[in-house]
């Protein structure tokens, strides 16, 4: 194992700093756009739902 000076340490630490903070950003990204999804998917199932009960409520009467 070579001896690292404490300079190119520091300059490890960052990149593997910064690369951690890329993929929790990615992470979070991910969430988000699943959290978005799954409330537009449900709102929709919602609204065509509702639709088809209030349309055969209005055949019968």
């Amino acid at each position: 194992m070579e001896e690292q000076t404490p300079e190119t340490v520091l300059i490890e630490a960052k990149v593997e700093d910064q690369k951690r903070m890329i993929t929790l950003i990615g992470k979070d990204n991910r969430l988000a756009a699943g959290l978005w999804v799954g409330f537009i998917k449900g709102l929709s199932i919602g609204l065509f739902t509702g639709f088809i009960l209030f349309g055969i409520r209005l055949l019968m009467g």
